[in-house]
């Protein structure tokens, strides 16, 4: 058994009624602060759709204490933070992650924007063009239809049946009504009991406590408001439906229930049942559908709808698509959920249950602080009252019993996709064809759900005898895993070219397929997988109690030999679907092209060639390739040598090869992402080993993201994505600038990053101490901070890259010397022939 992260832990409420709850990380060198109001789109009046998700937008365009559009984002981006911000349904949040030594004033600020923000007419009608280029981009999004469809079979005096992304057409700032609607909104929900505060850092409870008993002395006072009297989002009497949307290429369906909301009950009851959907043994869901060609993987979603209900989805991703198939799930699903409300031990041992929850403890804990901090407000808005329960817990089995019992009944709506429908409907708000028909009760499976039979893995060949580890391989940096821990890193590096690439890619969908199965079994003790594929190179990162290695690296191993063409082209074709379904922006940065230096080779020919290729034949390229790759190995911690078996014949044991330089100049590839709008991605890469300059660029990437914030989405209005960004991964450092709009050509955003560039490169002469030090004191953080697992991957990157190993003492070393005329230098290096300008255009 292990120990939960070492958090302490206050909870306490303000005079003014704010619910605060600190938590102090002896560990941490960021804050994260976290700020949560309990009234979200559900609350929003009638008469002005979207208006929740407007005031979120609208309270960063300028408060009484930072009055300038930028005021707040300029602050934030100068000191090296981070924040975001969304609405939901019975909730809105805002994150803010700060080097410690800003809490003070990030703290006042937060609370000024929370507090005091000035709605300005003129301000408020830019936003709503924003606000609308979203909307645009979500009626692209399969989710966003799906809840559309879904909308119109609700219960219409239920909120969850109106419009709440807000649009053009839906709001208006310049009309006294509105202004005055949503000044008086703001102030009935933004104060006292309707708010809570959640803080981490690594000061003491006491000075958390003092500081945000001053920072948030500013928050107004007041009582909780009432929870309002809606109906149940199900019309009372309605039987359940079956839903159809014509959503081509998307493979899937759901099945949603209504169930009763109990506080404290619902989260551990989910991770429990989520667990069950994760193993990968006899009793898993998963492998019962898998086993008969059904489907491929589940996943549950929590949808709290007020009124004391939750909806639950279970969505499943299929193989293929069939209509007497959906049923036939359906009834599988519902048989499972049955077997286990009647025996809940089923779900597992409470010991591994119990281990389990430690190390997602640990997974929650080792996240970036912006994003952990925002899991905990959502899950302690989930739970109300004063203090969160931060760490999942296990509830008794009798609990989960009366949490499974709705689930036991036939779901309300079985939703499912279509390539094309003959007939049906249009949703009003996001636009998608879509049919309502009668759902009749599920009829048994041809054969009664049972736990899934094991597929044995095909043999191994007879294993050469191992005496010790290859000689080129590299051993140390067990500091940085946690305690008890072990960790095998492998990096196969095949030579360059078409063939490499797809088996690299191939072999990376074969472990993460396998290991979704597997996953299951292996995290309930601690073990975890990381896998990544770039320009013919494979790597995989194991770690995990050393004993539990030998046997989960063998079992991910066999999975390269499976005889299963069909399993990974559906892999393949999944991966591409999911991306689809994102912004523009992040298909650019999800694209193979975004990951390599080296030249990339059409996607498109890829899937041809992997089109053509059965099981005998796709096993044999794997082989091929991974015995014709080199073989690099780090070990870390004391790692049984039975873990080296496995590997025999996969690969030939090398050093790291020498990092894969990039050409000089500038090159273009159009990746022909379609949609209704366009994306632009600019990488500059920096040259490899060069660590003057790696160090200025990361100051640069602080001291540009504010002003590239400001020039292009504030002053020019070209777009409502986009950022300045520093990246440092196997190959090198590079600065990336991205942006999407809704309306500018692919030439005028190409053209407005570029002459960004060329304005800044000479536009640090008036740059003064104080800026300079704030941005050397984030880029320093930056470099120290982070989890183990984030810690490791950036030891990783370096050993990938050919770095030494002394690399972050020289990054300290220079970061600490660089002056203001260095910085100048590495900006006008930018544009020089050496670095490589990379843009990636989305068509």
């Amino acid at each position: 058994m292990g120990e939960l992260p070492p958090l302490e832990q206050r909870s306490l409420r303000l005079d003014n009624g704010v619910r605060a709850t600190l938590l102090r990380d002896p560990q941490a060198r960021r804050v994260a602060l976290a700020a949560g109001v309990d009234a979200g789109s559900l609350h929003e009046p009638e008469a002005w759709p979207g208006l929740a998700h407007f005031l979120e937008h609208a309270l960063f365009l300028g408060s009484a204490g930072l009055a300038g559009t930028g005021a707040f984002a300029g602050y934030v981006h100068g000191a090296g933070g981070r924040y975001n911000a969304r609405t939901l349904g019975l909730c809105t949040q805002f994150y803010l992650e700060m080097p410690a030594r800003e809490l003070a004033p990030a703290l006042e600020r937060l609370c000024d924007l929370l507090a005091r923000p000035l709605l300005l007419p003129e301000r408020l009608l830019a936003e709503r063009e924003v606000l609308h280029a979203e909307y645009l981009a979500r009626c692209q999004d399969g989710d966003s239809q799906l809840l559309g469809a879904l909308a119109g079979l609700l219960d219409p005096a239920h909120p969850l049946a109106r419009f709440h992304a807000g649009a053009r057409d839906t709001l208006e700032p310049r009309a006294p009504a509105f202004l005055a609607d949503l000044r008086a909104w703001h102030a009935r929900h933004y104060r006292g009991e309707n708010l809570c505060l959640l803080l981490c850092g690594p000061q003491s409870l006491d000075e958390l406590e003092a500081r945000i008993r001053a920072g948030a002395a500013s928050l107004p006072a007041g009582a909780r408001l009432p929870a309002p009297a809606w109906p149940s989002p199900w019309p009372a009497g309605q039987d359940p439906l079956r839903l159809e949307l014509e959503q081509p290429a998307r493979r899937s369906m759901s099945l949603w229930w209504m169930l009763e909301h109990v506080a404290g009950r619902d989260d551990p009851a989910l991770e429990l049942l989520r667990q069950a959907l994760r193993r990968g043994d006899a009793g898993g869901l998963p492998g019962a559908l898998r086993v008969r060609g059904l489907a491929c993987s589940a996943r549950l979603e929590l949808h709290p709808v007020g009124a004391g209900q939750v909806l639950l989805a279970l969505h499943l991703e299929l193989l293929e698509e069939g209509r007497g198939r959906e049923e036939r799930i359906a009834a599988l699903c519902h048989d499972w959920l049955a077997w286990l409300r009647a025996a809940p031990e089923r779900i597992g041992d409470p010991l591994l249950a119990e281990n389990l929850c430690i190390a997602q403890a640990w997974d929650e804990y080792e996240q970036a602080p912006l994003e952990r901090a925002a899991l905990w407000l959502e899950r302690w808005q989930r739970q109300g009252g004063v203090a969160p329960r931060l760490w999942p817990q296990p509830p008794a089995a009798s609990a989960l019993a009366d949490w499974l019992k709705p689930l036991a009944q036939p779901p309300l709506l079985l939703q499912c996709c279509r390539d094309a429908l003959a007939q049906g409907g249009f949703s009003p708000r996001f636009p998608v064809r879509h049919r309502v028909l009668p759902q009749a009760g599920l009829s048994p499976p041809r054969q009664a759900w049972r736990p899934a039979p094991v597929k044995p893995s095909p043999p191994f060949p007879a294993p050469l005898a191992v005496r010790d580890w290859p000689a080129q391989w590299r051993s140390g940096g067990a500091d940085l895993l946690r305690p008890g821990q072990a960790a095998l890193l492998l990096a196969w590096q095949a030579a360059p070219g078409p063939e490499a690439q797809l088996a690299g890619e191939l072999a990376e969908l074969a472990l993460a397929e396998r290991w979704a199965a597997l996953a299951g079994e292996a995290r309930p003790f601690g073990a975890d997988c990381r896998l990544s594929s770039d320009g013919g190179r494979l790597s995989l990162c194991l770690s995990g109690p050393p004993a539990a290695l030998p046997s989960l690296l063998t079992r991910l191993l066999a999975s390269l030999r499976e005889d299963d063409a069909t399993g990974w082209r559906e892999a393949w074709q999944r991966r591409r679907e999911t991306r689809e379904r994102q912004i523009l922006l992040r298909r650019l940065l999800a694209h193979p092209a975004a990951r390599t230096r080296m030249p990339t080779v059409d996607e498109d020919s890829l899937a041809r060639r992997l089109a053509t290729l059965d099981g005998a034949a796709l096993a044999s390229l794997l082989g091929g390739w991974l015995a014709g790759a080199s073989l690099c190995g780090w070990r870390m911690g004391e790692l049984p040598m039975a873990v080296l078996p496995p590997l025999q014949g996969l690969g030939r044991p090398a050093v790291v090869p020498p990092p894969r330089q990039a050409l000089g100049g500038e090159h273009a590839l159009h990746l022909g992402i379609a949609g209704s709008e366009r994306a632009v991605l600019l990488r500059l890469l920096a040259p490899v080993g060069d660590p003057w300059l790696e160090a200025a660029w990361r100051l640069l990437a602080i001291l540009l993201q504010g002003p590239f914030h400001q020039a292009l989405r504030i002053e020019q209005g070209l777009g409502y994505a986009l950022f300045s960004r520093f990246v440092d991964d196997g190959d090198g450092a590079e600065l990336q600038f991205g942006v999407q709009s809704p309306h500018a050509s692919v030439e005028r955003l190409r053209q407005a990053i570029r002459d960004f560039i060329l304005v800044r490169r000479d536009g640090l002469t008036d740059l003064d101490a104080a800026h300079l030090a704030s941005a050397r004191l984030a880029a320093l953080d930056a470099l120290d901070a982070g989890s183990r697992p984030q810690r490791v991957q950036r030891a990783v990157d370096a050993w990938l890259g050919g770095r030494p190993d002394d690399w972050p003492q020289r990054l300290h070393a220079a970061l600490r010397r660089l002056r203001r005329d260095d910085l100048l230098a590495a900006s006008r290096a930018m544009t020089e022939p050496g670095t490589g300008w990379r843009w990636l255009i989305s068509r």
